[in-house]
């Protein structure tokens, strides 16, 4: 029985999947099985996996069902006691399953390693190291950060016990989510109690070019974008939510209400009206609904919804700006847009550095 099982879905693409392998197959530590789980690809993609290597990958084929139902099907099939799950456009270094079999061989109170890497450009030209993006862990535990970010961010760079998925149980990965499911993975096995431990040596490739199911440019981007929204209400929805620490809870809901639900103001007016907004501190509550009210106003143009979060935020808060900016929606809300737009025009604007399609626009999954 392989001590290591790399679990690898893949749907149309029988070139990067051979280089994905060929990473595995170059690997230090040995002790190892590959399983490809082909989601239904139409590009030859078995004829070619088995022409090239044989019996050394197994080889596995279902009908079009997501990247989530294909992982599910490998950790069925797979017998190794860790787990790596490795997306076909990626890559693992050569010390890779060296460096986290070590790890957890000598820490057996960690459920989950994972170590640093880089993002690579289409050709595998090195741009970054991944962990300038990682946020760092506060005293108050991995969980209340793990909410707002993709802490992990390569799957690939993680090594898991199968016991720690025996905490989730079947089907751990989650089948209705496309494209955050690795983020919700993570994030329930945290809430459950399982360890998580990092170390710096990078241990894997991550590429990005226009096929990144995270990129915008993906032809499945706006069924993602619901993916993510659907994350984020589970997550909201979650029993583990009211303990966390109020100022995860605050940033998670302001996330909600400004970046994933942007623009949907019956989404927004289900959050705010909620127990879990309401338990927020007054004047936390009244924060958020102006800024809320004042996003409406001044770049959604919905002078109704605008007025009636501004309104909620005098009531709970006696704080002048709020007062000001709902007088300012007289005339038409004019006076509050060629407010804003001023300000925004003498803020100067911060770069976006990221090169992880994760991070930009602060999807974070």
């Amino acid at each position: 029985m392989p001590k290591v099982s790399i679990v690898i879905p893949t749907y149309n693409r029988a070139t990067m999947v051979c280089e994905a392998i060929d990473s595995v197959l170059g690997q230090t530590y040995t002790d190892f099985e590959i399983l490809v789980v082909d989601d239904g690809s139409t590009d030859g993609t078995g004829e070619m996996l088995q022409s090239r290597y044989g019996a050394p990958v197994r080889y596995f084929y279902q009908e079009n069902q997501g990247r989530a139902v294909a992982r599910n099907q490998g950790i069925r099939l797979s017998e190794g006691e860790y787990l790596v799950f490795l997306d076909s456009d990626d890559w693992l270094l050569p010390r890779a399953l060296e460096v986290q079999v070590d790890f957890l061989d000598r820490h057996p109170d960690v459920d989950v390693v994972y170590g640093d890497g880089y993002y690579c450009d289409a050709a595998g030209r090195r741009l970054q190291r991944i962990a300038e993006e990682r946020p760092p862990i506060p005293e108050e535990g991995l969980l209340s950060v793990m909410v707002l970010h993709n802490v992990v961010v390569a799957t690939h760079s993680a090594m898991v016990r199968r016991r720690a998925l025996d905490l989730l149980g079947d089907p751990w990965f989650d089948e209705h989510l496309r494209g955050t499911e690795d983020a919700d993975l993570w994030l329930r096995l945290a809430a459950a109690g399982a360890r998580f431990a990092s170390h710096d040596e990078p241990v894997c490739m991550y590429r990005l070019h226009g096929e990144n199911a995270s990129s915008r440019s993906h032809p499945q981007w706006a069924r993602r974008w619901r993916s993510v929204q659907r994350f984020k209400r589970k997550t909201f929805e979650a029993d583990f939510f009211p303990a966390l620490p109020l100022w995860s809870r605050r940033e998670f809901i302001r996330q909600m209400l400004l970046i994933f639900f942007d623009g949907e103001p019956e989404e927004q007016e289900a959050i705010v009206t909620s127990d879990r907004f309401r338990s927020l501190p007054r004047e936390d509550q009244a924060a958020l609904l102006y800024r809320l009210g004042v996003e409406a106003v001044a770049r959604h143009r919905n002078l109704e919804w605008g007025r009636r979060w501004l309104a909620q935020a005098v009531a709970e808060s006696s704080r002048w700006k709020y007062r000001l900016a709902r007088a300012l929606t007289l005339g038409g809300g004019l006076p509050l847009r060629a407010l804003v737009d001023l300000r925004q025009r003498l803020t100067p604007r911060r770069p976006d550095k990221s090169l992880a399609p994760h991070w930009q626009n602060a999807t974070g999954g």
